[in-house]
């Protein structure tokens, strides 16, 4: 196993001691006693847990990498840079808790006694200053220019922003120079220490901003030294609301550097300029896909009915209604047994008026399509359950829809590249962006009447089968997908499905009770009404998620490796729904695929908010399962010990491992 990144247990140990005697050393000195008492009792608990943080966010108890090959002085750097910050957040911690009765120089002359232990015993061998280094050394990070003048930028206006706040004018005093000068030292010096000033190419985002909060945070930490340890009188207003705007600020800007350069580490389309990623399958391949699955379940369905035949349907479709389409009609030939289905009893339409659907009777109809494209209704929805109340039980429906995958074609065909892009981007703020938000969606169906709408290929289906519709067969004609699908049932109650960020799912909880569980949405609009539908088609892949699951959205994947589409169940957690730590709720689709005795194991509790494989980290299917039986087994006997274990490992695994929910 390669050990060049754990940590070491006996480094830890050994640093534990260093700390302990440094402080004896620095009281004793000061005091000429070990009787420790009074404020320094509460203070003892305060200097061990710098102590790990700092230890722990420098990594300085790491095994080396390297180690031959490193010189001594880079062995030596996060040993000071972990003493720097236990400094900062010791004097951080001191100054928010008022602890200024507290010695000077029994917190900080341990400290320093502390770091010349620690660089004497545990930095490396003192002849590896003579030693020749062998090997070649590891390539310099580029410096980046630009990072280097967009922060002075930013690091700039904070300070301004926040003394316009404080004094009403964006003038400089006099006896505030001090304090800008205090913050640029602050920044330049910490930058330089953590190399923010490099441009940052890590794949994770944790390690991407990981050298911008360590550098904040130290900044913030030197800034609490100066007022603790020298009792300055800098405006805490303008240092720490300086430094806190700044760093909001200069992580969103990271956050919006990172984003873009996620399609080099996830399967997201290229992005160019004014170009918007929009799926995880690279765009119109999803359409493809899909409809190439459909095929690969062919079948031909027909009107069940004794004793009748005719070829009337047939011959109305092909030379009437589809002479100028006849791909359509092939498609629909092959798909349909048009001989059983009864000319009274079908109606082939081409119109957006509602009122020529409103107008037949209901359940009327064996075979019913309409010419006309989804997306030129106003009321989409309102027009598919109308179209359900006209066709009988088991009758056909037929149409087509503009999936949103191919829009991006269509713009590649017809316009140069550059324009292309241009008229992409403006097209999707307009008919993507504008429909879902509250405000602006009032001035597009002003503007628009609904016409010409955009819907994503996951969303086109999941409203039919909200409207009661299953999938039956897919054809693309012209960058349109054509269907043909059969009413099973009635539309859906529900009269709100979800559209908006945020949403709710149906899920078991304990003794199989329905739970809804809260999450930001990470799919397109009504994808969660074609769950089964991909499940029965996809299946799963080895880590039990459903293959080439392309109802998922470029920035809906983000959101699954940051977790942020799992913050509104702490809300559900709150209210009792789930426990802490547990087994995750699960969908009835997915919760019918587990072992009988699994699913009996499962409802006897309360589903949790973080599951057990983010502490084992399964690998296949039958490793999740067996991670939720251990888990269950021991939950049973010792129920608060193994929350207490699972819950640290999988914060272990998240923070150092990478533990992710897909």
């Amino acid at each position: 196993m390669n050990t060049a990144h754990k940590y070491n247990k006996l480094k830890i140990f050994l640093d534990f001691l260093l700390l302990i005697a440094a402080f004896a050393a620095a009281y004793f000195i000061k005091r000429g006693h070990l009787n420790v008492e009074g404020i320094y009792i509460r203070f003892l608990p305060l200097y061990f847990f710098c102590w790990l943080i700092s230890s722990l966010l420098t990594g300085k108890l790491k095994n080396p990498v390297n180690n031959e090959e490193s010189g001594y002085m880079t062995r030596l750097e996060p040993f000071f840079s972990s003493a720097l910050l236990l400094v900062g957040l010791l004097s951080l911690f001191i100054y928010g808790l008022n602890w200024y009765t507290l010695s000077r120089f029994i917190v900080f002359g341990s400290l320093g006694i502390y770091l010349l232990l620690e660089v004497l015993v545990l930095s490396g061998n003192f002849l590896s200053l003579f030693r020749p280094r062998s090997g070649s050394q590891p390539a310099k990070k580029r410096f980046s220019v630009t990072f280097f003048l967009l922060d002075s930028l930013l690091i700039t206006a904070s300070f301004f922003v926040v003394h316009f706040v404080k004094m009403d004018t964006f003038k400089l005093q006099e006896n505030y120079q001090e304090t800008l000068l205090l913050i640029y030292f602050l920044w330049i010096f910490t930058s330089m220490i953590v190399h923010r000033f490099q441009v940052p190419a890590e794949k994770n985002y944790f390690k991407m901003i990981y050298p911008f909060l360590k550098s904040n945070f130290i900044v913030l930490s030197i800034a609490s030294l100066f007022i603790f340890g020298f009792r300055t009188g800098f405006s805490r207003l303008l240092v720490f609301g300086s430094i806190g705007v700044y760093a909001c600020i200069e992580i969103l800007v990271i956050s919006i550097h990172y984003l873009y350069e996620l399609r080099k580490k996830i399967d997201i389309p290229d992005i160019k300029f004014f170009e918007v990623p929009e799926f995880s399958l690279h765009g119109d391949q999803v359409v493809e896909e899909v409809v190439e699955k459909e095929k690969e379940e062919y079948k031909k369905i027909s009107i069940k009915k004794e004793n009748f035949y005719s070829t009337i349907v047939r011959e109305k479709l092909k030379n009437t209604y589809l002479t100028k389409f006849p791909r359509v009609f092939t498609f629909i030939d092959q798909t349909v047994d048009l001989d059983t289905i009864d000319i009274l009893k079908a109606e082939v339409i081409d119109t957006g008026n509602p009122y020529n659907v409103e107008i037949l009777p209901d359940q009327s109809l064996e075979f019913f399509m309409n010419l006309h494209t989804l997306n030129n209704y106003r009321r989409v929805n309102r027009y598919l359950i109308e179209v359900n109340r006209k066709i009988k039980h088991q009758g056909i429906f037929a149409g087509k829809f503009e999936p949103c995958e191919k829009r991006h074609v269509y713009f590649l065909k017809n316009y140069p590249r550059l324009l292309a892009n241009v008229l992409y981007f403006f097209d999707f703020t307009w008919k993507r962006v504008f429909p879902k938000l509250p405000l602006l969606k009032r001035i597009y169906f002003v503007m628009t009447r609904g016409k010409d709408r955009v819907f994503s290929m996951a969303e086109a289906l999941g409203r039919l089968y909200f409207c009661g519709f299953e999938i039956v067969s897919l054809e693309i004609v012209d960058n349109l997908v054509y269907f043909i699908a059969q009413k099973i049932k009635e539309p859906e109650n529900d009269t709100n499905p979800s559209y908006g960020l945020l949403f709710k799912q149906k899920r078991l909880g304990k003794n199989r009770k329905i739970i809804h569980i809260y999450k930001i949405r990470t799919m397109h609009p009504y994808s969660e009404y074609i769950h089964q539908y991909i499940y029965m088609r996809n299946k799963l892949d080895e880590k039990g998620k459903i293959k080439d699951d392309f109802r998922i959205t470029a920035w809906g994947k983000v959101f699954r490796k940051l977790f942020i589409d799992e913050i509104p169940m702490v809300f559900n957690w709150m209210k009792g729904d789930l426990k802490l730590v547990g087994v995750r709720p699960l969908s009835e689709t997915f919760f019918n695929t587990y072992p009988e005795d699994l699913q009996n194991e499962r409802i006897r509790y309360k589903p949790g908010l973080i599951p057990p494989y983010y502490a084992d980290m399964p690998n296949s299917i039958d490793e999740v399962l067996t991670s939720e039986r251990q888990y269950l087994k021991r939950y049973a006997k010792h129920p608060i010990r193994t929350n207490f274990a699972y819950f640290f490992k999988a914060i272990k695994n998240i923070l150092f491992h990478h533990a992710r929910s897909s």
